[in-house]
């Protein structure tokens, strides 16, 4: 299965020459390049010493929420790589609160994200939000402006550790360099929001959860605010989109206890 076509993104760039050239090559980046591009990026997070990984053997009790939540959310009808892509999720030792996702499903969270949130509605929107940028392909087309498709391949083909770890570092938001366009978030948006219509928990989890991120103080908001433009329009945005589906937006009254065990299980 081929990626779609991404003229139109790379028209919001203003890169109307570049398109036109590179429109064949972006459509030679395949849903398996997707997925071994990902597969090479956690590779390197693993043997790298730049990441601190909650080891999910002596963390079994946090990992299994967490897992749980992931599966819950993949298994929505509205996500159209569920049975393709190697869903994962892996917790990062960081008190940054930050979140970010790799091509093929990995998706990685900070322990400052997990105790920043209030409840399992927040951190569902946080996930599910991930799932929609890598299910959309948002999170490769976002390396192809940085590295061109060959580059990526050549990397993912021949690139080393260091190599590897480049990427990532760019991806994952930490420094505000990568940025996901309007678009992008748009679209991010309206599939969350049909992803969370089919689990148990809010389906406007994910304006919550850009509600709770829009209250960090100014000097915290920086990274992960800017990553993926978030403001209050996109809150009201959410509600609406809501109403448009007609899901149930009530939050679970243990919600919230539940969410406070599973912060309370990671070291």
């Amino acid at each position: 299965m081929r990626l779609k076509n991404v003229v139109c993104v790379l028209l919001l760039f203003g890169l109307v020459n570049f398109a036109c050239q590179r429109t064949e090559e972006l459509s030679d980046f395949t849903e398996e390049d997707e997925m071994l591009l990902g597969e090479k990026l956690s590779q390197a997070i693993a043997e790298s010493d730049t990441y601190v990984i909650i080891s999910p053997e002596a963390n079994t009790t946090s990992y299994s929420y967490a897992n749980s939540r992931l599966l819950e959310l993949t298994s929505s009808s509205a996500i159209s790589k569920g049975e393709d892509f190697n869903w994962s999720i892996t917790l990062l030792e960081d008190e940054s609160r930050q979140a970010f996702a790799l091509p093929g499903g990995y998706l990685y969270v900070t322990s400052g994200m997990i105790f920043y949130l209030d409840n399992e509605d927040q951190f569902a929107g946080l996930l599910a939000h991930l799932i929609a940028h890598v299910n959309e392909s948002h999170v490769s087309e976002i390396l192809f402006f940085r590295y061109g498709v060959n580059g990526l391949k050549t990397i993912m083909q021949q690139g080393n550790t260091e190599d590897l770890v480049e990427v990532v570092q760019y991806l994952d938001l930490f420094d505000g360099v990568a940025q996901f366009s309007r678009s992008h978030e748009l679209e991010a948006d309206t599939l969350t929001v049909s992803i969370l219509s089919e689990t148990s928990q809010s389906c406007e989890s994910s304006g919550l959860l850009l509600d709770r991120v829009l209250n960090l103080q100014p000097e915290q908001q920086s990274q992960f605010i800017s990553a993926h433009r978030i403001d209050t329009s996109r809150v009201s945005s959410i509600a609406q989109e809501v109403q448009n589906v007609g899901c149930d937006s009530a939050i679970d009254e243990e919600s919230r206890n539940r969410y406070r065990s599973f912060r309370n299980s990671l070291p």
